[in-house]
């Protein structure tokens, strides 16, 4: 009987000891978590050139990160179009993406990142009202070209015309002087005629 005492209260007095500290862990457990991710994004320097351009952020987050997407826009955009950043590495915490930029389609480019956790948190690099701006230049000499554009066409005779014309110029030539040959010198009256040349219209 005594021992069976001395051995319900070892059990009460370890269940005292031990309670408080499985249920602050059960509580601890079920606490929402309310922490957003954290971004550290190097913007760079504010001109780009044309070809791919690559961003990377480092995003971090003490549950886990969910998803990070770039949202980007060119001046002829009317809404921002999203798109997925990747972690290539999963020792890392970078996560990147490529966009294509042309200095043609779009001198500007905004952006901004948008980092989200499993427990719905999210943080923002940029916003969607105050984006992050770069200016697209062309990559070396680049020659601009309008799209739809039609090489003009130079103006002037075409070469048939001027053979025609030539040839009509030496007949002419030919007939004055043969009516000239038999009158006197104090005829006065006008030698007139026609002549007609037949030839392929030139294309």
């Amino acid at each position: 009987m005594k021992k069976l005492l001395t051995r319900a209260f070892c059990l009460i007095f370890i269940l005292q000891v031990t309670s408080p500290t499985v249920l602050a862990a059960q509580l601890s457990f079920q606490a929402p978590d309310i922490e957003s991710p954290t971004i550290k994004f190097n913007a760079g320097e504010p001109q780009i050139f044309d070809g791919l351009k690559t961003f990377k952020a480092e995003v971090t987050d003490n549950v886990g990160v969910a998803e990070v997407t770039l949202y980007y826009k060119g001046v002829n955009d009317v809404a921002f179009i999203p798109k997925q950043m990747v972690r290539k590495n999963k020792q890392s915490n970078i996560y990147s993406v490529e966009i294509s930029v042309d200095s043609i389609i779009s001198n500007k480019l905004e952006i901004y990142i948008k980092a989200e956790d499993v427990s719905g948190n999210s943080v923002f690099e940029g916003q969607n009202f105050l984006p992050l701006s770069y200016d697209v230049r062309p990559r070396g000499n680049k020659e601009v070209i309008s799209v739809g554009a039609e090489p003009a066409k130079e103006e002037g005779m075409s070469t048939m015309t001027k053979i025609l014309i030539g040839v009509g110029a030496a007949v002419l030539l030919g007939a004055a002087a043969g009516g000239g040959g038999g009158g006197s010198s104090s005829d006065t009256g006008t030698t007139t005629g026609t002549i007609t040349i037949t030839t392929e219209v030139p294309e």
